[in-house]
C-alpha cells in the first residue's frame, strides 16, 4: 500500500497589483497531463460560478514551471524565491498589472489534479484568487521530484494574470 503524505498547502494565496516592469530549470520532470487537467477543473469551477473560463497562457506556464522546479531543486515552499519575488518572476514572462499565485505540494492523492484543486478551493485565499473575475489567464507548472523526504512529490504552481 502506498503511503500518502498530507499536502503542505500555503495558507495564503498571493495576489499583487504590480506597477509595470532566470530561466526554467531544464532538469525537472513535468506532469503536462496534470497541468492540463488542473486548468480544465479550474475552468469548470469558474463556469459554475458564472465566471468566464481562464485562457491558457504559455508565458504563465513557463513562469509556473520555473517556480515549481526551483522549489524542488532548492527544497523550499514559498511564493517568493530566495532572490526574487513571485510578481517579478511572473512579470519576466508576461506584462500584467494584476497577478496572483497559488502553490501546493503533495504525494499520492494530494498530487492529483482533483486533490490539488480541492485543497485550493477549501482554502479561502486560494479560492478567492481562482474566483477573481479580473484574473482571466492561467498557467500551471507541476514538477515531480523529491521534496521534504518524500519521493515522487508533485510541486504545483498556478500563476494568474489579468
Amino acid at each position: 500500500m502506498r503511503r500518502t503524505t498530507p499536502i503542505a498547502l500555503l495558507l495564503l494565496g498571493c495576489l499583487l497589483l504590480v506597477p509595470g516592469g532566470a530561466s526554467a530549470r531544464r532538469d525537472a520532470s513535468y506532469r503536462s497531463s496534470t497541468e492540463r487537467t488542473v486548468v480544465e477543473l479550474l475552468n469548470k469551477i469558474r463556469i459554475q460560478h458564472h465566471l468566464p473560463p481562464f485562457l491558457f497562457s504559455a508565458a504563465l506556464r513557463a513562469s509556473a514551471r520555473e517556480h515549481s522546479a526551483d522549489m524542488l531543486a532548492h527544497q523550499y515552499f514559498e511564493h517568493n524565491a530566495p532572490n526574487e519575488t513571485f510578481d517579478h518572476r511572473i512579470r519576466r514572462h508576461l506584462d500584467s498589472s494584476l497577478v496572483g499565485e497559488d502553490i501546493a505540494w503533495g504525494t499520492g492523492k494530494y498530487s492529483t489534479p482533483q486533490g490539488i484543486v480541492s485543497l485550493w478551493m477549501h482554502s479561502a485565499p486560494h479560492r478567492r484568487i481562482i474566483l477573481m473575475r479580473a484574473l482571466d489567464r492561467v498557467g500551471l507548472g507541476v514538477a515531480v521530484g523529491s521534496f521534504s523526504g518524500s519521493r515522487g512529490a508533485a510541486m504545483a504552481t498556478a500563476d494568474f494574470a489579468a
